[in-house]
């Protein structure tokens, strides 16, 4: 197919799909007009690997010049993977492109992380935190010269925990020592060590943890005045934070959930949880209720996909991940004009320690309250009463026997 008719067939695709005429036609002239004139001026016309091949190493020379910023070519870039993407498919999926690993490791070692990660069955939720670890600690053994692992032993792994110590957290240090283990015992048993290490990975590491806040009532207001509700985007956020404030669910659950999760004769919200795999029931309150219907019937764009919340510009699909919503409600916050300090715990998830404490200092059970935020265990609901400072002052010991002096 000839490069023109193919960018063509593009910007036909991106207008069906909902985008503003004048953004299609920008980009056209922007990214795919000089795409057109290069394959000329090379004497094709034709789509081909080889001519693509050709422009990307002729837009990189272009930035290394300075005839263009690095977030241009990142742009140009993006526009022809695009392009590759729907000569081959047909499709355009909008998808981000993944980015590539700071620790990158030898084909020896990739294919052991492809066997290690092929041998359990590692949560959604983990597989990306097993990855890191074990690329970091290949990489680190390949910059030390070890290519195999035929003469890694106690004193190598020795060396690089001391190293993980001078550059890292606890948290992560606890995290490199479990999935080494996990890794050592594999490698163990598949014959590319003679030992598991075990004794030496499970040494104890003291982890900080700290009480996080839960939101104001007077700052979770504050945010939804300053909502625009005669928009999209402002019907869209508002039912998104009730889920939150109201029924306690997570960022990484609301973007899940589908239109068929919703029963509204029997006023439940049903929600597999995606950090526990573990399936909740939760009572559809009137004012959610109300958010949601709002939302659905007269505001959320027309879209074959069953996910409840979509992107208010087109291409109207789901959003990819949670961290949308809490980036957007930190937006909200800045608005309104709540003071934020980096990690202070406000964010988002702020919202659900809310629902948490609210139930403990209202009495009820710690049992209950796991049970309604869906926590597999009892311990995880316990971290509430930390918030509960009001009868957390009866437990306080006086000053009966203590002699005080100045």
């Amino acid at each position: 197919m000839r490069i023109e008719e193919l960018c063509r067939e593009v910007v036909n695709a991106k207008l069906e799909a909902g985008y503003l005429e004048s953004n299609v036609w920008t980009s056209y002239s922007e990214f795919y007009s000089p795409l057109i004139s290069f394959c000329r001026n090379c004497g094709g016309e034709e789509f081909s690997p080889e001519i693509i091949a050709r422009y990307r190493e002729y837009s990189y020379e272009r930035m290394e010049r300075g005839e263009i910023k690095e977030h241009r070519y990142r742009a140009i870039m993006a526009g022809v993977r695009q392009l590759v993407e729907f000569n081959e498919t047909g499709k355009l999926y909008w998808e981000a492109q993944a980015k590539e690993s700071k620790f990158p490791v030898s084909e020896y070692y990739s294919g052991l992380l492809e066997q290690f990660l092929k041998s359990e069955q590692f949560h959604k939720n983990t597989r990306g935190d097993v990855i890191w670890a074990s690329k970091r600690y290949f990489s680190w053994l390949m910059a030390e010269g070890f290519e195999t692992l035929d003469n890694v032993g106690v004193v190598q792994i020795q060396k690089y925990l001391c190293e993980c110590h001078d550059h890292l957290k606890e948290t992560s240090i606890h995290n490199i020592l479990l999935y080494l283990k996990k890794l050592y015992r594999f490698l163990k048993d598949s014959g590319y060590s003679d030992h598991d290490y075990k004794e030496l990975l499970s040494m104890k590491i003291c982890r900080e943890s700290k009480v996080l806040p839960a939101a104001a009532p007077e700052d979770v207001n504050a945010v939804l005045n300053v909502l625009d509700m005669g928009t999209v985007t402002g019907r869209r956020d508002y039912a998104i934070i009730l889920l939150g404030w109201v029924m306690g669910l997570r960022a990484v659950d609301i973007i899940r959930l589908k239109l068929t999760d919703i029963d509204w004769k029997k006023g439940e919200i049903r929600v597999l949880q995606r950090k526990t795999s573990v399936p909740v029931i939760l009572p559809l309150t009137k004012d959610v209720g109300e958010a949601l219907q709002e939302y659905i019937l007269n505001w959320r764009p027309k879209c074959d996909c069953q996910e409840i919340f979509l992107r208010a510009r087109p291409p109207f699909r789901p959003f990819k991940d949670a961290v949308c919503i809490g980036d957007q409600y930190d937006v909200y916050c800045y608005r309104a004009g709540i003071k934020r300090m980096p990690f202070d715990g406000k964010g988002f998830h702020s919202l659900r320690r809310a629902v948490g404490k609210n139930m403990i200092t209202s009495g009820v059970s710690v049992n209950t309250v796991s049970q309604v935020l869906g926590h597999t265990a009892m311990n995880s609901a316990k971290k509430y009463i930390s918030l509960d400072a009001k009868n957390l002052k009866e437990c306080a010991l006086d000053f009966n026997g203590i002699e005080v002096s100045r």
